[in-house]
């Protein structure tokens, strides 16, 4: 039972922990008042970025900060248009995730098969060699655990903090939190930009290059 159980569990908390991370970000994003619909081209555009990274220069954390970067590029992207020239937010979403789809999909072309360059596995002495649950909650790499912290952070921060109270009442009413002298843009940039961030870790790392041609029904 365990040869099945623990693989499955393991699995799953690797396949859950880029959808987290994307809708962590995007929370914080609608927390503003903004509806960003990019967040599928900000994800496939920032994994291919990363992995290429990662494959070309042989350092994951390299790719890491690649993806980031992308991420947040095609971001602050969405934010100038929707935000700057007050293009229609969904619109412009759709548009950036048909860019992401199709970059992704001629960038990766040439990974297709390509064994990926994982993160290390963090082990803790004793607590990963206990049956089932060893595996299950001590055996994955650093970005598991960076999901779950930020999701406790940023459940803290919205609830608790000053910072949190600002965002939702930029939400809220954006009118009264500029007649309260906030900068509502420039929050909502910064919103959006954080989105961006949280957003690549869809197809990286693993062990096996998914080419994001699949999503379109490529066979890879």
């Amino acid at each position: 039972m365990n040869e099945i159980l623990v693989p499955f569990l393991v699995s799953d908390a690797v396949a859950s922990t880029p959808l987290l991370l994307a809708a962590i970000g995007e929370l914080i994003v609608e927390k503003t008042g903004v509806l960003n619909l990019g967040v599928e081209g900000m994800m496939l555009a920032g994994a291919i970025a990363a992995f290429a990274t990662a494959h070309r220069t042989g350092m994951p954390f390299l790719g890491v900060a690649a993806g980031l970067g992308a991420g947040v590029a095609l971001s602050l992207l969405f934010g100038v248009v929707s935000l700057t020239f007050r293009a229609n937010q969904t619109a412009t979403g759709l548009a950036l995730t048909i860019f992401g789809r199709g970059f992704s999909a001629l960038a990766g072309a040439g990974f297709v098969g390509i064994p990926a360059p994982a993160l290390p596995k963090l082990h803790v002495p004793g607590l990963s060699d206990i049956p089932v649950l060893g595996p299950v909650l001590f055996g994955h790499d650093a970005l598991v655990y960076l999901a779950l912290a930020m999701l406790a952070a940023v459940a803290w921060a919205i609830r608790a903090t000053h910072l949190g109270l600002v965002l939702r009442a930029v939400g809220d009413s954006h009118d009264a939190a500029h007649a309260l002298g906030y900068r509502v843009v420039a929050i909502r940039y910064a919103a959006v930009a954080f989105g961006g961030a949280m957003a690549p870790w869809r197809d990286w790392p693993g062990p096996i290059c998914r080419s994001p041609t699949h999503r379109s029904g490529r066979r890879t």
